[in-house]
């Protein structure tokens, strides 16, 4: 303990006064023996003690009244540990800068880490003072931030009573760059931001600076526990498994330890929402480990929800439960029209095509396949007196590959399938004659043929690949591109030697190219016709013109192209998107879409934000679970799309909650204010010692009241 004026302190010598007067008037009388007063004397001694302790505690009381105001001039005071950082008032341009990812939802003492974080941020507020220009920043990755600085408080400290964890993960560095934006166009000297965090190392960019030696000054507030121990489901994929019956899946839930400590985990499988299997881990600290689980979906239900949770909630549940979209296998029948057959296996037409639609020959590959050849198309034909020998109605998909040109009464019934519902995949090739295609063909393709041109024609062996052409500019959000990137190099790396160029457009609707070459030819085109589809691919499907069948998107391409044309779709962890992601979902033959997440909320696409579109963007997915598709189509059918409906987990990065170190931070810049010397505050006692005097001189007032 300290005194500002300790000088004051000589003032203590009052405390002699109160016990100078007392003493002075303890005046001796003359002692007179009286017989009648000795008696009475004798019953009023108890009384007389009593007198005796009142007065001497007046005498205390007194004494200790002069002391305390002595003391209280003087000014004492103690320091302590600072539990907040220094905050100065006045004039000054600040921001803070909160953690609401859904880590900040981690429990306390039972209560949300981000209580205890909106309580600081205001009492910050508080202390800065009505003249700081103040902005709150979250710092949840995407989220919506302040376009300026405000001494709007009022509002400010309302936007912290509503503060709520997201679902999104930290991006603390992206953070604190938008901070020091919003403070580089202040005009205050003092410029803070005060960092009110968990400080998880997954939130630091460590390859991005805030700001350099000249930005703002850093003040981080430790409110991390101690111990920050975490378990989470951090993947979970669905597949078919044949091994369990025709309805069966495998889910394999991948669950991580963010802890120091080994943990024993129980996880358990919910399809529909009821419990159908059970498991364990064991995980050391910091690993991570996969439980696989074999399920049946349930009868009758071609698709379902289904989730994996933790059996235990621990203090983060939000990341404790992960779902997925689980459906059946669509089988997809393809009737393979081979233009060129060859005796030598690789030689042949569909050699590269028939191993993309069913590789390795398996019977799970979810395709099944009928190879013939042109002239055995002869057998679609009803003519009088010969009966069909191939049913159009036992496939979904009929592929030309490099078929010459077919006449009118086979494309007349090719096209009357097609018109039905059918879907139509058509490649050239040396065997394709542009002229004859547009006699007899043009009820089947999306546009006119031209004659092929060869880029590399008179080029030496070592220019050959440089002028090849490649794909480029293909539709991202097209269901056939779906599983590529927006760069993928396992489509663009392809080269393409020869193509065919495109005429006139043929009478179908909704015609669209979904790809096209560097040279901007169109690779891909995609029309209706009727209740059917075309697809129109401008090179081979072998290695005649191009070496796409060696590269490894050739595989997703073919079966992505032959899924949509037969509109059916692969079970596959594509619906798995993470929360804030822009989902994709196809439009089809639907004139209206309707979208609903799990708090039943959602969009409606229809009209101008559907018409003419091969697809749709939803993109307000804030929240994890399973989101369901509604659509009309054509006929003013409703009903729910399973096949669109798709899934919005956690991003698993935000669940590990690994403290950052303080070097990771940006540096304290030099701001206009200065970061405080050490972590005490002052204490002032004064305040206290006025009270206790005005005590003690009540307390006097009623001893001698009495």
């Amino acid at each position: 303990m300290g005194f500002l004026a300790p000088f004051m302190l000589i003032g203590a010598i009052a405390i002699s006064v109160p016990i100078a007067i007392h003493l002075i008037g303890r005046r001796r009388a003359k002692i007179v023996s009286f017989a009648a007063l000795d008696f009475l004397m004798a019953t009023k001694r108890k009384t007389a003690r009593r007198l005796q302790l009142r007065e001497r505690m007046v005498l205390l009381v007194r004494a200790l009244a002069c002391l305390a105001v002595a003391i209280a001039l003087a000014k004492p005071f103690t320091s302590c540990e600072r539990k907040g950082p220094q905050v100065t008032r006045g004039p000054q341009a600040a921001v803070l800068v909160i953690d609401d990812s859904f880590a900040a939802g981690y429990l306390v003492e039972g209560k949300p880490w981000i209580k205890r974080a909106s309580d600081e941020a205001r009492r910050i507020l508080t202390q800065l003072g009505p003249e700081a220009e103040i902005a709150i920043v979250r710092a949840s990755e995407g989220a919506e931030q302040p376009t300026e600085l405000t001494r709007d408080h009022l509002r400010l400290r309302d936007q912290l009573l509503a503060l709520e964890p997201s679902a999104r993960p930290a991006d603390t560095t992206r953070a604190l760059t938008r901070a020091a934006h919003l403070l580089s166009a202040s005009s205050h000297e003092r410029k803070t931001v005060f960092l009110i965090s968990l400080v998880a190392k997954s939130g630091i960019q460590a390859d991005e600076a805030a700001w350099g030696k000249d930005g703002p000054t850093l003040v981080t507030l430790d409110l991390r526990p101690s111990a920050m121990p975490n378990l989470a489901i951090t993947s979970l994929k669905v597949d078919s498994d044949p091994g369990t019956g025709t309805r069966g899946v495998g889910f394999d839930a991948e669950v991580g330890n963010f802890s120091d400590t080994p943990q024993k985990v129980e996880l358990s499988l919910s399809i529909a929402d009821h419990v159908v299997a059970r498991g364990q881990l064991e995980l050391g600290a910091h690993e991570k480990k996969t439980k696989r689980f074999l399920a049946a979906l349930p009868a009758g239900n071609r698709a379902s929800d289904a989730s994996v949770s933790l059996g235990t909630p621990d203090a983060l549940p939000t990341d404790d439960r992960r779902f997925v979209r689980a459906t059946l296998r669509d089988e997809v029948r393809v009737l393979l029209v081979d233009g060129d057959p060859r005796t030598v296996r690789h030689d042949d037409e569909l050699f590269y095509l028939e191993a993309a639609l069913r590789p390795g020959d398996r019977e799970d590959s979810g395709t099944s396949v009928r190879s013939i050849t042109a002239e055995e198309l002869a057998g679609i034909t009803k003519i009088a007196g010969k009966p069909a020998t191939i049913n159009l109605d036992d496939f979904d998909v009929v592929v030309l590959a490099n078929v010459a040109a077919l006449p009118p009464e086979r494309v007349a019934v090719l096209a009357e399938w097609v018109r039905a519902g059918g879907s139509i995949l058509v490649a050239p090739g040396d065997r394709v004659d542009p002229a004859a295609y547009d006699k007899t063909m043009l009820a089947l393709m999306p546009q006119s043929l031209r004659d092929p041109i060869d880029t590399t024609w008179g080029a030496s062996p070592e220019d050959k690949d440089s002028r090849a052409l490649h794909l480029v500019k293909w539709e991202a959000d097209h269901p056939i591109f779906a599983p590529f990137s927006k760069d993928a190099p396992e489509l663009a790396d392809a080269k393409f030697y020869k193509i065919s160029l495109l005429g006139p457009t043929t009478a179908t609707s909704d015609r669209k190219v979904l790809a096209r070459f560097t040279n901007g030819a169109a690779a891909l085109v995609e029309a209706s016709i009727g209740s059917g589809r075309t697809l129109l691919f401008t090179s081979t499907l072998d290695r005649d013109w191009n070496d796409l069948p060696i590269h490894p998107g050739f595989l997703p391409l073919i079966q992505g192209a032959v899924r949509h044309l037969a509109r059916k779709h692969a079970l596959g962890t594509e619906s798995d998107h993470l929360v804030g992601a822009s989902v994709a979902l196809p439009t089809g033959d639907l004139r209206k879409l309707e979208v609903r997440g799990p708090d039943n909320l959602g969009a409606v696409f229809e009209g101008d934000r559907i018409m003419n579109r091969s697809s749709v963007r939803y993109g307000r997915t804030e929240k994890p679970g399973i989101y369901r598709v509604i659509g009309t189509d054509q006929t003013g059918a409703t009903h729910e799309r399973d096949e669109l409906a798709f899934a919005i987990n956690l991003d698993p990065r935000g669940s590990d909650l690994t403290a950052a170190t303080a070097s990771a931070l940006p540096a304290s810049g030099t701001g206009g204010a200065s970061a405080p010397a050490d972590n005490t505050r002052r204490i002032e006692l004064w305040h206290a010692l006025a009270a206790i005097v005005l005590l003690l001189l009540l307390a006097e007032g009623i001893l001698v009241q009495r």
